[in-house]
């Protein structure tokens, strides 16, 4: 019995670290995580908020394309929902766009809104050491507090998925078995 065991553990241990179309994690802390989804055509980086209670928000940063995702598991949004929410931090209020992602999510500041061009600017200076953002949704969801506070940490390892992004995520060729 024990050799069917250790069968098994060496199969799981020996898999791609990241597969193709899956999130390689590459960081954590306080429940924020950095991933690189390798997904055809555009890889992109991951910040990821998880509450650990059916709630999450991430922003995702591909060569082209910078998202701004809140979702929760038991929501089930209609396709095509155009909507506002509000964010509020120490010094400022602003209504913004949101709109359906999934059945689960929402996208906002989407590409065509106003504004949307100061989302790159909120993933840098949440790793400044932002204060947490409170978002209110039209409907009856509570609010929420993102904690960007917490994200500072992982600015190092955001900017190593960034640069993998840059970089194309080209294999690495050994010169030794690959000389060409």
């Amino acid at each position: 019995m024990k050799i069917p065991t250790v069968v098994v553990l060496m199969a799981a241990l020996l898999q791609p670290v990241s597969a193709f179309g899956e999130t390689e994690w590459i960081g954590g802390a306080r429940q924020w995580s950095v991933g690189f989804a390798n997904e055809s055509p555009h890889p992109y980086c991951r910040l990821l908020w998880d509450s650990e209670i059916g709630k999450t928000m991430e922003f995702r940063q591909s060569a082209t394309e910078t998202f701004w995702l809140v979702a929760k598991t038991t929501w089930d949004i209609p396709a095509g929902t155009k909507t506002e929410v509000t964010l509020t931090d120490r010094t400022a209020t602003k209504v913004i766009a949101a709109d359906f992602f999934d059945k689960n999510t929402l996208r906002l500041w989407g590409p065509a809104s106003k504004g949307s061009a100061g989302l790159k600017k909120i993933i840098k200076n949440s790793f400044a050491g932002m204060p947490d953002v409170q978002i209110s949704f039209a409907g009856d969801e509570g609010d929420w507090t993102l904690p960007l506070s917490r994200v500072e940490q992982l600015y190092p390892t955001f900017v190593q998925c960034l640069k993998r992004l840059e970089a194309g995520e080209k294999p690495k060729q050994n010169s030794e078995t690959q000389p060409f």
